[in-house]
């Protein structure tokens, strides 16, 4: 029988923690040794901060090339910035392909 855990991101309102309100308690944030999945309410947060964060980025990116120039390190710098975000979408979504086939 599972029992449940506790959930180591909470939704606080109001919170000052993230911009989206979410409190992340490192202290309880799974190991190696131990993972558990996401649920339904903090994969859809997931996703909606991505998509804010990707906005954000790329409205940085324009800044950033506007200001500094196409080449300067701050142009790069943000567009690398703007690149590993992508990559973390795309190992996220390999991850959740992964999880539906082997529990489908």
């Amino acid at each position: 029988m599972k029992t449940a855990l506790a959930p180591v991101c909470r939704r606080v309102p109001g919170s000052a923690a993230t911009p989206s309100g979410w409190s992340y308690n490192i202290s309880t944030m799974p190991t190696s040794a131990k993972r558990h999945p996401l649920t339904s309410e903090q994969t859809a947060q997931l996703r909606d901060d991505l998509a804010l964060i990707e906005e954000r980025l790329q409205a940085i990116v324009i800044l950033m090339r506007a200001c500094y120039g196409e080449q300067s390190q701050a142009a790069i710098r943000a567009e690398e910035t703007s690149g590993a975000l992508q990559r973390l979408k795309w190992e996220l979504e390999r991850v959740q392909q992964k999880t539906q086939t082997a529990g489908g």
